[in-house]
């Protein structure tokens, strides 16, 4: 539960709190121990653990009343904005399933994006995807080159605040997205997905790119969910 990066205590107190958490040890709605018991079990003072502990309730994860057992929140339904960032700091003591949620969010929102940027910015969107045609063939290329475009999707469709939410997910993404793209099948799948965009992009058919960009998510989310088990293997 300790990170390999040298962290103060209260960052390591807060990562074996919500790893517990994560991990289902502490489940929405049960309660954490006593402080002296928490603190004792984490191997930090009782000064420090209420730090973590106020970080958390900041961010959506606890309610604490005083006087009273800290109760773990329903994260899932009640968080934030701050649970997504806490969440992507954590990417790599997340399980797989919930990189899942996080492909069906994008499932829903970057299609329509996706027109947006090719009707809105198409020279832009167009430049950027000529690059993919000397991406090298690598988990890393592959993985800073399909964040990148969903960035320029997000940053050229005309609503800023689509970009706000989904640079959340950049830890996330490069922590799974090595993951992902180890596999030859995935870099391929997506190499062909570039070079059809391009062609889309190019002929200013800003259907046409909703309708591509909403297949290979579906392509992508059934490729990820096969190969589920190898990746979790290697957490």
């Amino acid at each position: 539960m300790i990170s390999q990066k040298p962290l103060k205590l209260a960052q390591h107190a807060e990562i074996c709190l919500l790893s517990a958490i994560l991990e289902g040890e502490y489940p929405p709605g049960s309660a954490f121990p006593a402080e002296r018991e928490l603190a004792e079990k984490i191997g930090v003072t009782r000064p420090t653990l209420r730090e973590a502990l106020q970080r958390l309730a900041r961010d959506g994860w606890l309610d604490i009343r005083q006087g009273k057992q800290t109760i773990i929140r329903d994260y899932m339904k009640e968080g934030g904005l701050g649970v997504i960032s806490t969440m992507a700091r954590m990417a790599d003591r997340l399980p797989a399933n919930f990189i899942t949620y996080f492909l069906g969010v994008r499932s829903v929102i970057l299609p329509a994006v996706s027109r947006m940027a090719a009707e809105n910015q198409p020279a832009i969107l167009e430049e950027h995807l000529v690059g993919s045609q000397s991406l090298a063939d690598t988990p890393d290329a592959y993985t800073d080159y399909d964040w990148n475009l969903q960035l320029n999707m997000m940053t050229h469709s005309g609503n800023p605040f689509f970009r706000v939410i989904f640079n959340n997910f950049a830890l996330m993404y490069h922590e799974w997205g090595l993951r992902y793209f180890r596999f030859p099948e995935a870099r391929l799948l997506s190499a062909k997905y570039y070079a059809a965009l391009l062609e889309l992009v190019r002929r200013r058919d800003g259907v046409g790119v909703e309708a591509r960009v909403r297949l290979v998510m579906a392509d992508v989310t059934a490729l990820w969910e096969s190969r589920i088990g190898e990746m979790e293997n290697e957490i």
